[in-house]
């Protein structure tokens, strides 16, 4: 098979420190938390949250809530542009608290350590180990054998095969495993006549596969993790089943779209690709029949994605009590280790730590925006702008969500976008009577809309490094994408959600 000799571009994680955008940063945080004194209704919001204290206490509260303000802004500048490590981001919303006396350092500990923390980093360290068997190269082959040799069918292959296994693994790994294969594709039928086309379109479709599929289940991505941990937060248990059948229509629907949009934005040089598919059959079989440390690795695999199904019925049954998804997860990433499969050497080379800290800081975040009454402070100064507009409540105020999710997230990475702003827009629905899962999940699979640019998501950046895509081929395709994206939701929201599931918009 062929492989594509470059490697993704590293990310913000090998980035270091922009004075310029820090010194900014700084000075907004300043400006915010320090020039003027709480606003009226800051004290307000402190005196109904924290209602048993004394006037100097409540001040002291207020202080509080214009200091998590102005740290959102800051925190917004440094996602935006990533002025510092991201990682760094994530250990500084955990120190203002700690410098400001906003938490004491036991509750800060214990925010970083939330049940979606652990997901985050045990899912890594699953993919890393499945990645190390050689698993992810066979299921895309597997794929690609699968859909035949006309090039719709084997795009539409490339966008379910892309798509189903990033509900269940990282973005980064499934773009990884595609894209020599996709260069594979591309290359064969190159040489026997030009075909640059093919080669976008492949490309493509393995980003926007991974972008749609993220949304269908609890484990496709941090942003969702981190919002049912926000919903936990406020008393909501959202099981692996409730969002596998609330993502799951999203997807779907616009894989089906996408299958027929990508191929006229891209309109490949042929329609068939036998003599491609062919050779890349004739390497399947040289790969020979699964080992059986292949079939233990896949073993434990289907181990914890049965766990993170049942967990809220038949574990909690047998147990008395649910593991939660990232106790799941790390009990997978450990029992490989137990079978010999793997070592923590692996998972120290393997695994992004960094990704685990930035959110971990995250989950921090919007618990202190919660607990200090930041959220609701925000919550309500948003509902007082957008009431006169109609949107202040219901579908309109879900779809306002949408729109804001599906903004911001191609301006910061999803999971910042969800941290971020989860916490306010659930505020928002509380505040006005709206279903907070409606809100919640619709604003998590928003933020899976960072279509326009090169460096949305990991998968669009590993895509881009194959060199057959120009930034250009991603805002064309977004031109599509995105709206087609926000109503789909939107509809989902309203018809699927609402009708079909039973899951009122209003309570």
């Amino acid at each position: 098979m062929v492989e594509s000799n470059q490697n993704p571009p590293a990310g913000g994680f090998a980035k270091t420190t922009d004075f310029k955008w820090l010194t900014i940063g700084i000075v907004v945080f300043i400006l915010l938390a320090f020039v003027t004194p709480p606003f009226d209704s800051m004290v307000a919001k402190a005196r109904s949250v924290f209602g048993g204290l004394s006037p100097a206490e409540i001040a002291v509260k207020a202080k509080h809530i214009q200091i998590i303000i102005a740290l959102l802004a800051t925190c917004v500048v440094f996602f935006a542009t990533e002025a510092i490590p991201m990682p760094a981001v994530a250990l500084l919303i955990g120190l203002v608290q700690l410098f400001f006396g906003i938490t004491p350092p036991a509750g800060i500990v214990a925010t970083y350590a939330h049940d979606a923390v652990w997901f985050i980093a045990g899912s890594l360290a699953i993919g890393a180990t499945l990645v190390k068997y050689g698993l992810d190269k066979r299921v895309g082959m597997l794929v690609v054998k699968i859909a035949g040799t006309k090039t719709r069918m084997i795009i539409l292959g490339l966008l379910l095969g892309t798509a189903i296994p990033t509900a269940f693994v990282g973005e980064h790994a499934i773009a990884s495993m595609f894209v020599p294969i996709g260069i594979a594709l591309y290359t064969l039928t190159n040489k026997s006549f030009p075909a640059p086309r093919l080669g976008r379109l492949l490309m493509m479709t393995i980003a926007v596969g991974c972008m749609i599929g993220g949304p269908m289940s609890p484990t496709g991505g941090a942003r969702n993790a981190i919002m049912i941990g926000f919903l936990s937060n406020i008393g909501i248990d959202v099981s692996f089943v409730q969002w596998l059948a609330m993502g799951v229509f999203y997807t779907l629907v616009m894989s089906a779209i996408m299958a027929f949009v990508l191929p006229l934005l891209f309109k490949p040089e042929t329609d068939d690709l036998s003599e491609a598919v062919s050779i890349l059959k004739q390497d399947l079989e040289q790969h020979g029949k699964m080992t059986p440390k292949q079939w233990l690795v896949a073993g434990v695999m289907g181990l914890v994605v049965f766990l993170w199904i049942t967990d809220k019925t038949l574990v909690k049954q047998a147990l008395g009590f649910s593991l939660g998804l990232g106790g799941v997860a790390i009990s997978g990433a450990v029992l490989y280790m137990l079978l010999g499969l793997t070592s923590w050497n692996d998972y120290e080379t393997n695994v992004s730590w960094g990704v685990i800290i930035l959110y971990a800081g995250a989950i921090s975040l919007g618990a202190v925006f919660q607990n200090t009454g930041a959220a609701g402070w925000l919550a309500d100064s948003i509902i007082a702008l957008v009431e006169p507009l109609g949107m202040n409540s219901g579908l309109a105020l879900a779809v306002l969500v949408v729109l804001i999710g599906a903004g911001l997230t191609n301006l910061m990475s999803a999971g910042a976008t969800v941290a971020v702003i989860g916490p306010v827009v659930l505020d928002m629905a509380r505040s006005s009577g709206t279903n907070p899962l409606i809100v919640g999940v619709g604003l998590a699979i928003s933020t899976s809309m960072a279509f326009w640019l090169v460096i949305g998501t990991p998968a669009s950046s590993i895509v881009y490094s194959s060199g057959q895509l120009s930034s250009k081929d991603f805002i064309r395709t977004a031109m599509i994408a995105w709206p087609a994206g926000i109503i789909v939701l939107v509809i989902v929201m309203a018809l699927i959600w609402s009708l079909l599931l039973g899951i009122p918009i209003n309570v």
